[in-house]
């Protein structure tokens, strides 16, 4: 299952991020046994204008590694 979510502090302009993630989720939990965060944006749009400094200040995700 995919969810949007707020994410760490933009390291641009200290707003909120938004992250997409992907939870694995259980029959036997109601709680999610695993999730990756698929991709991180900033709402004021940093990622957008600045992409260089963007990836330079935001730590990575899990599959940037």
């Amino acid at each position: 299952m995919e969810i949007t979510r707020d994410g760490i502090a933009c390291a641009l302009c200290h707003t909120a991020t938004t992250e997409l993630v992907y939870l694995v989720l259980s029959a036997q939990s109601p709680f999610s046994q695993r999730e990756q965060i698929n991709d991180r944006w900033c709402p004021v749009g940093c990622h957008r204008t600045h992409p260089v400094r963007w990836k330079e200040a935001m730590p990575p995700l899990r599959s940037d590694d």
